[in-house]
């Protein structure tokens, strides 16, 4: 089995663990954050699920609100966890296109928080 297939695999079971959390978590606190229930801060990822879970009701103007990297994240990952070749043809472009996304998505965060959380006022 190549590796990258391998890697692709195990990461695709590491989503669908932290998928079942989510999903649990959800079953015992309701639609909440288990890092914003235990810290009272929400995580950058919070609203993900529920913006996934308007997309699949194709309610686009939902999935943006509730988290707008809804329409980069979900095809970066598969990417990620499945892409053969570089993208643009350079592992160097692929890895500057990854960061940026993580970038991109704390900035979001903290945007966020400095508008909506009332521990930052």
């Amino acid at each position: 089995m190549p590796e990258r297939f391998r890697r692709g695999l195990n990461g695709l079971l590491v989503l669908l663990i932290l998928g079942a959390l989510a999903y649990a978590s959800a079953l015992l606190f309701g639609w909440n954050c288990p890092i914003k229930y235990l810290t009272g801060v929400p995580c950058p990822g919070c609203g993900l699920s529920r913006a996934l879970a308007a997309l699949l009701r194709l309610d686009f103007r939902a999935a943006l609100r509730f988290h707008p990297m809804v329409f980069v994240l979900p095809p970066v990952v598969l990417y990620a966890l499945f892409g053969k070749k570089p993208l643009f043809g350079s592992k160097n472009l692929e890895r500057m296109l990854l960061w940026s996304v993580i970038v991109l998505d704390i900035a979001i965060w903290l945007i966020r928080l400095a508008l909506h959380d009332p521990l930052i006022f």
